[in-house]
């Protein structure tokens, strides 16, 4: 039987729950975060569209466009939903994003094998409070 080249490491478990992330072929990236109820992920964005499937539980999904230095694009409004189990969010490039757990979810997150994550510190003051 031919060995599959599928790499999966821990990244961190920690309160908020555990997010693995792999590669398939060294060339498809993926992550897989567990969000317990009322924590929050996320809080950066990236040089690169992702997409966030929603495995299972409910999520209130924030964005915030921005411009490719990462300042707030003016006229530009957050956005927010609620997406649930079977949900797809197609993340633009250069929009930064939270989740937050409305039930314990589960989230698959794909994206381009060279993307660059950066923190947005609007919404990442928000995870560190969780934190606390």
């Amino acid at each position: 039987m031919k060995k599959m080249d599928l790499n999966i490491i821990l990244e961190n478990n920690d309160e908020r729950g555990a997010v693995y992330r792999g590669d398939y072929y060294k060339k498809e990236h993926f992550l897989l975060a567990e969000i317990k109820k009322g924590k929050r992920r996320g809080g950066h964005y990236h040089n690169k569209r992702v997409h966030h499937h929603i495995l299972s539980g409910k999520i209130i999904y924030k964005e915030t466009l921005l411009t490719k230095k990462g300042n707030d694009i003016q006229k530009s409004k957050e956005t927010k939903k609620i997406v649930k189990k079977g949900d797809i969010i197609i993340t633009p490039a250069y929009a930064a994003h939270l989740l937050i757990a409305i039930e314990s979810s589960i989230v698959f997150e794909t994206s381009d094998e060279n993307k660059m994550t950066i923190n947005y510190q609007k919404y990442r003051n928000q995870i560190e409070t969780d934190k606390k």
